[in-house]
């Protein structure tokens, strides 16, 4: 329970006693008994509702984090990387040679004005 002993939890009694002293004692630990039992509450239909939403049960939300490993997710993202090398590459290759006909022309340009 959070790392709790004997010790700590009479501290915190005491400390609850000297408080709220030993009338409102009881009342206060009701009140305490019933926000963690709403607290619960709100948190089991949070997870219900998850779980209705995506349509998996536990034993299957658990078959499907089995069946991806980290080598499949590793492998995925190798893919991409190389699709994006790719890409990268060529985009260079059409800026290059796009460079390329623009220097072709303009010594050819050069070369006209050299002969008028």
């Amino acid at each position: 329970m959070f790392g709790l002993g004997i010790p700590e939890l009479v501290v915190i009694l005491v400390i609850a006693l000297l408080i709220f002293g030993p009338k409102r004692l009881p009342e206060v630990g009701q009140n305490l008994g019933k926000a963690i039992r709403e607290f619960k509450k709100g948190a089991d239909s949070i997870k219900n509702d998850i779980e209705n939403s995506t349509g998996l049960d536990e034993k299957s939300r658990n078959e499907l984090k089995d069946s991806l490993t980290m080598a499949d997710v590793r492998e995925e993202i190798n893919e991409v990387g190389k699709d994006l090398k790719g890409a990268v590459s060529l985009e260079d290759a059409k800026s290059k040679a796009g460079k390329d006909e623009s220097k072709e022309e303009s010594k050819a340009k050069d070369k006209e004005e050299v002969k008028s």
